[in-house]
């Protein structure tokens, strides 16, 4: 039901991309919330750092998907939601190496177009403007681009299930023991994180950081759920 108010925006390497109905929710919080407090050019610029981050977003989760198709696994949609990007795929790859190569090559995305704009950043705005991220002007908007990715790769790498690290870690817990043990194991470890979230989010009014726990809770139960019943049915048919 969730899914069914995203709406399509473009198809690119044979997949869709969609913007879900919640996605608009953040943009027009901090045009207001923004503007209110600081005044039009920064709220404008707020908002433009918003649209520019989520591009690299995009790009995150089209990392994962076109190393995802290069392995054969086929891959729908690409879903653009207020706490992030999904890209829904035909199948979770039970291979340990694939796995980890799919969930790196997101954050690897991030560090390296972080590195790509280190350079003309550095040269068109100096030191001190790549230092001093901030809204009170254009240059110190993009400098925020740089920080951003590599906030993204970072929080990606966390080992919460099912993010990025959680994944990775997944990958190489199941070299060692079966796949649904590892799962498990990234899963409780993603609740736990999840829990330490809500709980920073709290302490610091950080709204945002609580319906990402929430979401990683959610999203983490559905695939063990799923995980444990494929398990379930093996055994019922005697595999």
């Amino acid at each position: 039901m969730i899914e069914k108010i995203a709406f399509r925006l473009f198809r690119l390497f044979g997949i869709d991309v969609k913007i879900h109905a919640s996605f608009f929710l953040l943009p027009a919080a901090i045009s207001y919330l923004y503007t209110h407090a600081y005044g039009f050019e920064i709220g404008l610029r707020a908002v433009v750092l918003v649209v520019m981050v989520f591009a690299c977003v995009l790009a995150h989760e089209f990392s994962h998907s076109l190393k995802a198709k290069s392995y054969g696994i086929h891959v729908t949609d690409i879903t653009l939601y207020a706490i992030g990007g999904v890209a829904s795929m035909q199948r979770i790859p039970r291979e340990p190496r694939l796995e980890f190569l799919i969930a790196i090559a997101g954050p690897l995305f991030n560090f390296a177009l972080a590195l790509i704009l280190l350079v003309p950043l550095y040269f068109l705005f100096g030191k001190q403007a790549l230092l001093a991220p901030s809204l009170e002007s254009w240059p110190q908007t993009f400098v925020n681009l740089f920080w951003a990715n590599i906030v993204l790769g970072l929080f990606n790498l966390v080992p919460a299930f099912p993010m990025d690290g959680g994944r990775i870690l997944r990958s190489l817990l199941a070299r060692r023991m079966g796949f649904a043990n590892a799962t498990r194991i990234s899963v409780y470890l993603g609740y736990g994180f999840a829990i330490l979230f809500v709980l920073i989010g709290l302490w610091k009014r950080r709204w945002m950081l609580i319906l990402i726990a929430l979401t990683v809770y959610y999203s983490a139960s559905l695939e063990y759920n799923q995980v444990r019943y494929e398990r379930f049915m093996k055994k019922s048919e005697g595999q």
